[in-house]
Formats: C-alpha cells, structure tokens, sequence
C-alpha cells in the first residue's frame, strides 16, 4: 500500500513539474519535456531478468510498469530498460563493490591503477575496469563521461548512483531506492530548487537539514546538511539565527560553511561575519570570506573596496590574490598601480594573474617599461601571459623585444610567436612605404611577419 500512494504521488507531481517547468528551462528538461514512455509488463521485465541472470531492485520494477519505461527525469531522463547502456551487462549480477562513504583518498588508494600509479597490463586494466562497474544497470546520462546507475545486486542494492567514465570516484546518492531518489527530483523540481547536479547534495528543505544536523556528532553528515542547504531558493529567519548561532560555535569547516550559506541567502547577515574572517591570520579563512564576497555580493558593490585595497599588498596566497582581483576590479577599482609591485613576485601563479589583471587596464600604456621589462621574464608563462595584456599596445619600443623573442621562440610551442603575431597585426603599418621607414635591417623577423600581414 505504502509503494502503491508513492507511485500516485509521483504520476502527480509529473504532472505538476511539467506545469512548474513550462517552457523546459531546467537542465534536460528540453531532452525529455516530462513525457513518459509506454509501460512495461511484468512479463517483459522478467524476460529481461532471465536473459542477464539478475532480479531487478523492486521499486524501479514498479516504477517501469506503473510510471513508465523511461522518460522523464533528472539530468536528460530515464533510459528505457537495457538500452543506450555504455558498459556492458555481462557483468550485471555480479555484486557492486564500492562502499557509499569510501573518500577520494580512499578510491586512489583502493585503485590505484585509475591515476596510473601502478603499473598493470592491458589485460589487467580491462579486468579491473570492468568489476568497478559490475552489478550496476544504466538508467540515465548526465552529460560529458558522467552517468546514472542502478545498483542491482551488493550492498547498495536499490540506490543509484553517479559514475563517470574517466574514473573520478562514485557518488552513491542518499536515497534508499529509486522511488524515492526520483520523487525527491520531482519535488525540488516543483519547489524551484537548484537541480543542476540534483542528487549530490542532501535532500530537504532548511527545517529537515538543521533536524539532520542536530541529530548527528558526525562531522561529515554535519558538512552534508549544511551543504544541502546551497540548492534552496531562500531559508527562513529561524535557519538564519541557526546560522549565526553555528558560526560562532563550530568547528572551522561548519563555521566557514555556515557563513557560505548564511552569505548566498542573505548577504547582509553574514557581512559582519565575513569582514571578521578577512583578518584571520589564517590564508584559508580569509580565502572563504572572499570567495563569498565574489560569488555572493551584488556585483559592483563598493563596500568591501577599502578593505580589499589594504590587505592586498599583503597577500601571499595565490588563489585569494586572484578573487581579491576580481573583486576590486568589479568594484571599479583601476589596479594597475597596486599591482605592478607583484610583476616580481617570487610566486610564478601571483605574477601570472597579476599580469592578466594588468592587462584589463586603460592605463597599461603608462607602464609600458615594467609590461617590457615582463617579456624578459624567465617564466615563459609570465611572457605569454604579458603579450597577452598587451593588446592594444602599439609603440615601436616593442618592436625590438618582439624580434628577440621570434628568434628564442623558433616554434609556436608555448603560443610566443602567434601571439607575437597578434600584436603586430594592430600595429598601423599599411604600406611598404611605411614598413621600410620604420624597419632596419635588424629586425628581420618582425618585418617578415608585417609583409606577410600586407
């Protein structure tokens, strides 16, 4: 009975999904436009059991002949029953071996062979690669090398989940069985939740996942409630005040996910928490604070400006440099000036972005003699990246700079020479007349490339 009002549940909520979801603008919604294929028949399942030696999990044999086989659902829908299956189904009824908790450092230790860490041969790597995926039957596709799987047989019998073909580590989704992982789609579907990677992070809305929260010392389920809270719409004044409350309390992974979250539902409250975090001693407190300003504040809000411009000079840590970057710039902040500094900064990542950011400048002409005093730079990342920034740039003082670089860079390996290209394309020499007023016979390489543009 219980089975029976979830399978009229469902046939509803498909029908309101397609109403919420009119014009099929969620993610593959336009592949499947909430249409069901036809049922299958008992009998039709069973000639499928027998010919794979395999019992299908009940509830997705439920699902096939009450709701249908294949059709809607989520990423671009449910593959009707053995087809478009991209491993094989000999291995089907062998037991699925992967443990839902297992870590990323746990997979590359578990399988090594994966990152290429060991050494087997052809005939070894096809063996492994196939029982990784045995006891699994494939439901669905989510785009690129990633796929929906339901595992048949082993302990996860039931689940499904999430494999990508280019081996990154399995995501088994929360759900108990198939029934329940897709009405959950259905209903954040209806909710006008975030369902781009449906599946990934935990179910429920704010009052289920702070109940979770509470009723676990588990760390990591602990991460997992609040990461759910990221696919919701907005949050309610009593999650927020639960927010604050963790912030100040927490561990430092709550803590910083808990401003993240207070943060994208409602900026103004994490504020204070956030201008806190920017003078942690610690890179990676101050690193979140600024990822929360860029993906979170309005763009082009001032506010954090001042505060920005004086930790910058500071910053030694290569990531929150760059989101330090964006944001100031955003903010309309001219950088140029503050950054030509890090043009010699030991660190070859800080030189690369500060570059790039110098690029965007109006005023890069200005200080042409640090932009050529880059191109001698031993990185040659850095010089890339500097005749780069330098679009737009046409004075003849880097014409003999140019000329050096076409001899050091005799391939276009590290993209020198057509960038170099680039450059001298904008430069307004139209005529031969004006090619052998301007060029000596020192820069022949130079000349070429301008003869070539004519």
């Amino acid at each position: 009975m219980t089975r029976h009002k979830q399978l009229e549940r469902i046939k509803q909520k498909l029908k309101d999904a397609a109403l919420t979801d009119a014009d099929h603008q969620l993610f593959g919604a336009k592949s499947h436009k909430y249409a069901m294929n036809s049922l299958l028949s008992l009998d039709e399942i069973r000639q499928f059991e027998q010919a794979n030696g395999v019992i299908l999990p009940e509830e997705f044999s439920a699902f096939l002949m009450n709701i249908g086989n294949g059709g809607a659902g989520p990423y671009y829908g449910i593959h009707p029953l053995g087809k478009k299956q991209v491993i094989d189904l000999d291995r089907i009824a062998e037991p699925f071996p992967l443990q839902a908790e297992m870590t990323k450092e746990q997979w590359e230790t578990e399988y090594p062979w994966i990152n290429g860490e060991c050494v087997i041969s052809d005939e070894e790597y096809e063996e492994a690669s196939a029982k990784l995926f045995q006891g699994l039957l494939n439901i669905g596709e989510q785009g690129c090398t990633y796929e929906m799987m339901l595992v048949v047989t082993g302990k996860h019998r039931g689940r499904v989940v999430y494999i990508d073909l280019d081996y990154q580590k399995p995501f088994v989704t929360y759900e108990a069985h198939f029934l329940d992982w897709y009405e959950r789609w259905l209903d954040e579907v209806i909710a006008g939740y975030v369902t781009d990677w449906f599946g990934m992070r935990r179910g429920g809305d704010d009052k289920q996942l702070i109940e979770l929260y509470q009723s676990t010392a588990e760390e990591r389920v602990k991460i997992e409630a609040l990461d759910g809270m990221f696919k919701l719409k907005a949050i309610s004044q009593e999650t927020i005040n639960f927010l604050i409350t963790e912030f100040a309390g927490s561990s430092t992974a709550l803590r910083s996910l808990s401003m993240q979250v207070l943060a994208k539902m409602n900026f103004a409250e994490a504020e204070v928490f956030i201008r806190q975090e920017l003078t942690s001693s610690h890179a990676e407190n101050r690193l979140r604070a600024i990822q929360c300003i860029h993906w979170y504040m309005p763009k082009g809000d001032p506010r954090f400006n001042q505060h920005l411009i004086a930790l910058l000079p500071k910053e030694s840590d290569e990531e929150t440099f760059r989101f330090i970057c964006y944001i100031l710039q955003a903010g309309g902040v001219e950088l140029l000036p503050m950054l030509q500094p890090f043009f010699k900064h030991p660190n070859e990542e800080i030189r690369v972005q500060a570059v790039y950011q110098a690029g965007q400048s109006d005023i890069k002409a200005d200080y042409l003699a640090d932009f050529m005093a880059l191109l001698d730079d031993p990185a040659v990342r850095v010089q890339h990246i500097t005749l780069q920034a330098l679009a737009g740039v046409t004075d003849p003082r880097l014409l003999p700079i140019y000329e050096r670089l076409l001899k050091q860079h005799e391939t276009d390996k590290d993209y020198i020479r057509s960038n170099i290209e680039r450059r001298l394309e904008e430069f307004p020499y139209n005529s031969k007349e004006q090619l052998d007023k301007v060029f000596s016979s020192v820069l022949k390489q130079v000349g070429k490339l301008f003869r070539k543009k004519l």
